[in-house]
């Protein structure tokens, strides 16, 4: 599965978090449709951020195991291709970047090793959120306050 689309898998993995919001859209929904079909925000919003950080921890665990005992072929390339990404925008970079700091970018290639994948994988997923805050909002419902 991890062949799937891409030569180097590790370059776009960016399109599982469709996946990851689609899990916290159906638990919330599930446990609205549960609780009498009523979700306050903040029920909402726990749910979706503990699924998002369960499905992220997940997923980047079985990358990780997956390069590392099985084949670890995606993680040299996307070493390789980060690199390569440097050297070549080099100039655009360095707008953003002193000299030190681009040779630091490229140490840390030389240096990364496969467990880094995972908080790759969880801090990008963090994005999420935004997603989470939406569906928390559009399927909340509460009770009459005043009863």
């Amino acid at each position: 599965m991890l062949y799937a689309g891409e030569v180097n898998p590790l370059q776009n993995r960016r399109p599982d978090i469709v996946i990851n919001i689609l899990i916290i859209f159906l638990a919330t929904w599930f446990y609205k449709s549960r609780n009498g079909g009523f979700i306050h925000f903040y029920e909402g919003f726990t749910i979706g951020f503990l699924t998002n950080i369960i499905a992220a921890l997940t997923t980047g665990l079985a990358i990780y195991f997956f390069i590392k005992w099985i084949d670890p072929t995606p993680f040299e390339s996307w070493i390789t291709g980060g690199k390569e990404f440097l050297i070549e925008r080099k100039e655009e970079l360095s707008k953003f970047l002193n000299e030190e700091s681009y040779k630091l970018q490229l140490e840390s290639f030389d240096k990364a090793k496969p467990y880094q994948v995972i908080l790759d994988d969880l801090m990008f997923k963090q994005f999420a959120i935004v997603a989470i805050m939406l569906i928390s909002m559009a399927l909340r419902k509460q009770r009459d306050a005043v009863s």
